[in-house]
């Protein structure tokens, strides 16, 4: 286990386009239900303008990996967050530097594994490295007495009460059996039928129809915007087959007008990403109408961009 937590720390600091992106875990083995420190950093030569992380509530997910000398990850593991995650921004020298915190308690021993944390920095998204912490059982107290595990057994009737109910009523269950199976062949043969599957145009409207039902601008306005323009774009990387989640709103309007996109549509589009740069860092707080009619402008430039290619067919 050793010689993959110091490879972890030597991986543990990753540069982006003038940030260096860190993690610190400020232990390496912990025993179950023992707290520990797990901190985020981003450094910088150059001032923050716009830096957003979500941060995680309740649990904090990781990874159950099989043991300290092996890559496979087995399955996923809750960390419970024992303090509200806790972040500042500060210059040190010519740096300017910000941090975040959460305290963790793992519950189970393994080797939990943290995945990568995402940070949007000046509208581009970079990752954080990955850390490894090894959660170990607590060592038995020799001074302590074991006790045996009384069990108690009952005694079970001879016949039981399915079984006197089968030999009484055996004709109707065997129809009701019969019944069942039918029922069964044809929701299966119904279920095979091949699936027509949706149109990138029909999955990118339905993304946004589900974020609007959720209601998601209610418990987290951010959060909402934040998703709304994640489907734009990720509806602008799928159409024009081109890297665009870390582009700023500038680049994207220019790859829409070298598209053929109207002005009309690039200015709506230019509209949407301000309104929800402007819920993320200027704390704008707009209404319920203004919401939905983003929503709905959204709804738009996905129709008007798959129209233009129809079209063109």
């Amino acid at each position: 286990m050793k010689w993959l937590l110091h490879i972890l720390c030597v991986l543990s600091v990753s540069f982006s386009f003038g940030q260096k992106l860190n993690i610190n875990l400020d232990k390496e083995e912990v025993q179950i239900g023992e707290p520990f420190k797990l901190t985020l950093s981003v450094i910088s030569d150059k001032k923050f303008d716009s830096l957003v992380y979500i941060p995680k509530e309740e649990v904090f997910s990781g990874k159950n990996s099989v043991n300290s000398n092996s890559d496979e990850i087995s399955e996923d593991y809750g960390l419970e967050i024992t303090k509200a995650f806790k972040d500042t921004t500060y210059k040190e020298g010519k740096e300017f530097i910000w941090k975040g915190s959460y305290e963790l308690i793992a519950w189970d021993s393994a080797y939990v594994v943290i995945p990568p944390e995402m940070i949007l920095i000046q509208d581009s998204l970079y990752l954080f490295p990955a850390g490894l912490i090894s959660v170990m059982s607590p060592p038995a107290n020799p001074t302590q007495p074991i006790y045996d595990i009384n069990e108690n057994f009952t005694d079970l009737p001879d016949k039981s009460a399915i079984e006197k109910f089968i030999s009484q009523y055996w004709p109707w269950v065997v129809i009701g059996l019969i019944l069942f199976i039918g029922i069964g062949i044809y929701l299966f043969k119904r279920s095979r039928k091949e699936e027509i599957p949706l149109t990138l145009r029909e999955s990118t409207l339905l993304q946004i129809d589900e974020l609007e039902r959720s209601k998601a601008y209610e418990i987290d306005l951010k959060e909402y915007y934040f998703d709304l323009s994640m489907i734009l774009r990720r509806f602008f990387a799928a159409h024009y087959q081109i890297r665009i989640l870390d582009k700023t709103t500038l680049e994207i309007e220019s790859i829409l007008e070298e598209n053929g996109l109207d002005d009309e549509m690039i200015l709506l589009t230019r509209q949407l990403l301000v309104q929800s740069d402007l819920v993320k860092f200027a704390k704008s707080v707009p209404g319920i109408k203004e919401i939905q009619d983003v929503t709905n402008d959204a709804r738009r430039v996905v129709n008007e961009i798959a129209d233009i290619d129809f079209n063109n067919e």
